[in-house]
C-alpha cells in the first residue's frame, strides 16, 4: 500500500500539470454585422494595447493613409465655415465727445467781406514820420524830396542863397516828442525839401527831446554826453541833438543826405571856380 500511495501522488500531479497546459475552449465570436469577403475575421485587441504590424519601407504604416485617415474609415467631411457678421462702424453720433480738459479753440476775428478794404493800421504818434525801418522820412507832414507848394501853410523866410530857399510854418508842429518848440526853419534846395532845424529851450526840453529820439530811433551811432551832442546816422538821413548850457537851449535838426550831399558838392565847385572859400556846412 505504501507503493500505491507513492505512485499515486506523482500521477495526480502530472494530470493537474496537463489539465493546466491543454488549450481553452475558443467561442465563436458575437456577430457584429461587419463581414470581410474571402478573409476571416480577426480578434479585436484589448483596450490599451496596440495591434502589431511590420514597417515596410516605401508604404504607408498600416491602418492610415498618407494624410493621417484610417483606411477603414469613411474622411469625415470638413466643417462648415462659420460667417461671423461683420462690424460697422458706430454713426459719428455715438462717438465720444472730447474731452473737457482739451483746449477750447481760440476765436478767429471774422473776415472782411468780398470787395471791402481792410483799413491800415493807426501809426503811433510821432513827430518825425519813420518807416518800418526805424528810418524818418520827413518831419511834420512833409517828407522829404517834397516841394514847397505840398504845404500852403509854408513862407519863405530866406531865399538870398539862391537854390536854398529856408521857409517858416506858423501853424507847423509845436514840439518834438513832447519837447515845446520855440522856431522852427524848413530849408528846400532846388525846390526839394531837405533839412528842418527846430529849436528849444531848457534843459527839461533837451532831455524830452533826446529821450524821444532814443526811444524812436535807438541810441545815437555817436555822441559827447560831457558836450550835450548825440547824432544818429540812419542810412539817408542823419539826425543832431545838443544843448547849448551858455544859451539855456538846444536844437534837433533832420538832414535828408541824397539832396544835402549834392548840394554841398555844387557849393564847394563854384567856391572854388570863383576862388573864394567853400561855405561852411549848417550841420553841428
Amino acid at each position: 500500500m505504501p507503493f500505491m500511495r507513492f505512485c499515486t501522488v506523482p500521477a495526480l500531479c502530472l494530470a493537474v500539470a496537463l489539465a493546466a497546459c491543454a488549450p481553452a475552449t475558443k467561442s465563436a465570436p458575437p456577430a457584429t454585422g461587419r463581414t470581410a469577403a474571402g478573409k476571416a475575421a480577426t480578434d479585436t485587441p484589448p483596450s490599451g494595447q496596440q495591434q502589431g504590424f511590420r514597417v515596410v519601407m516605401g508604404k504607408p504604416l498600416p491602418g492610415t493613409t498618407g494624410q493621417g485617415t484610417p483606411i477603414n474609415r469613411t474622411p469625415a467631411a470638413p466643417p462648415q465655415a462659420q460667417q461671423v457678421p461683420a462690424q460697422t462702424a458706430p454713426p459719428p453720433q455715438a462717438m465720444a465727445a472730447p474731452a473737457q480738459s482739451q483746449a477750447a479753440p481760440i476765436p478767429m476775428p471774422p473776415l472782411p467781406a468780398q470787395g471791402q478794404a481792410i483799413p491800415p493800421a493807426a501809426p503811433a504818434p510821432s513827430d518825425a514820420a519813420a518807416t518800418a525801418s526805424g528810418r524818418p522820412t520827413g518831419f511834420g507832414g512833409l517828407n522829404f524830396g517834397d516841394a514847397p507848394h505840398a504845404q500852403p501853410g509854408l513862407a519863405v523866410y530866406d531865399a538870398e542863397a539862391g537854390d536854398v530857399i529856408t521857409y517858416v510854418w506858423t501853424k507847423g508842429p509845436t514840439d518834438i516828442f513832447g519837447a515845446p518848440i520855440r522856431e522852427a526853419f524848413y530849408e528846400f534846395y532846388q525846390n526839394r525839401f531837405y533839412h528842418v532845424w527846430i529849436n528849444f529851450d531848457g534843459m527839461a526840453a533837451y532831455k524830452k527831446a533826446l529821450a524821444g529820439l532814443t526811444g524812436a530811433f535807438g541810441p545815437p551811432t555817436q555822441e559827447v554826453p560831457e558836450k550835450y551832442y548825440h547824432a544818429w546816422m540812419l542810412g539817408d538821413v542823419n539826425i543832431y541833438c545838443a544843448f547849448h548850457p551858455s544859451e539855456n537851449g538846444g536844437d534837433v535838426s533832420f538832414f535828408y543826405q541824397p539832396i544835402y550831399e549834392p548840394m554841398m558838392a555844387a557849393a564847394h565847385a563854384k567856391a572854388a571856380k570863383a576862388g573864394k572859400a567853400a561855405p561852411k556846412s549848417k550841420k553841428p
